[in-house]
């Protein structure tokens, strides 16, 4: 019994540990995303999620410089709130993964959530180990599919910023090159802690913390959007998907989450 009994909180004692240090670690990462005296590395993995062929020729052909619009949006918002790095955000691209990551379930409770963030971050931890690139400090699993008649609805992108680790749904097709980077910019920034700046139900940007130009006058037609938002607001009860990162602006609530000076 007493054995046991030592066995036993010996276990625990190790589990209370493990989970410490993971936490620890999962807490120093974020600060460190977030201090912006360096730049951030992001890795993004693409992935066919289709069995057409010409969906998997885009996913395998795409290089660092098809998300070279990320990196200067990036810049050109960073700098307009005082960042000073030359570079913010690099990207590169990495086509070492070919199996699908763990798909987020679909109206699933708080502990089927948490599982599935673990297994992501387990399936990110073993991706980085046998990826010949230099460790990042954010993960992106692109999974690209079909644009065009009868494509499925495309599934919600994810970021999460306990490891730092986005997934995102895109379509594998050059006529959608510039939203795709909007959805993959708005994830990046999840994963840096900003948060969603449109209405759940509606799909509507905030007013005003999801407007691009909060004191237009008269406030809409917006030319500009939030990229929290995702879309550009034409109305009070209307809004249009933005065609490229070139539409889309960093707000100040936006920019207090992710660390940028007001």
């Amino acid at each position: 019994m007493a054995a046991r009994t030592f066995l036993g909180t010996l276990r625990l004692a190790t589990l209370l540990a493990v989970l410490f240090f993971v936490a620890l670690g999962a807490w120093l990462d974020r600060a460190r995303s977030r201090d912006w005296n360096d730049t951030l590395r992001v890795t993004v993995y693409p992935i066919s999620d289709s069995a057409d062929a010409g969906v998997r020729a885009y996913a395998a052909a795409l290089q660092a410089g098809d998300f070279a619009d990320v990196e200067s949006f990036f810049l050109d918002e960073a700098s307009g709130y005082g960042i000073a790095l030359e570079q913010p955000v690099r990207i590169r691209v990495s086509h070492a993964v070919q199996d699908l990551p763990p798909a987020l379930p679909d109206r699933a409770g708080p502990l089927t959530i948490a599982l599935w963030s673990l297994r992501l971050r387990y399936f990110a931890a073993r991706t980085a180990w046998k990826d010949p690139l230099p460790a990042p400090d954010i993960q992106v699993f692109a999974l690209y599919s079909r644009l065009g008649p009868g494509s499925a609805a495309m599934p919600d992108s994810v970021g999460l910023s306990k490891g730092l680790i986005a997934l995102t749904h895109l379509y594998g097709d050059a006529a959608a090159a510039g939203s795709n980077q909007v959805v993959l910019a708005h994830e990046v920034l999840h994963t840096l802690g900003a948060t969603d700046k449109y209405d759940v139900a509606t799909g509507q940007p905030l007013v005003p913390e999801g407007l691009g130009e909060q004191d237009r006058q008269p406030l809409y037609p917006q030319d500009f959007g939030e990229i929290m938002a995702g879309r550009i607001a034409t109305s009070a009860h209307a809004a249009v998907v933005a065609d490229s990162l070139e539409q889309m602006l960093v707000g100040p609530v936006t920019a207090l989450e992710i660390g940028w000076p007001p």
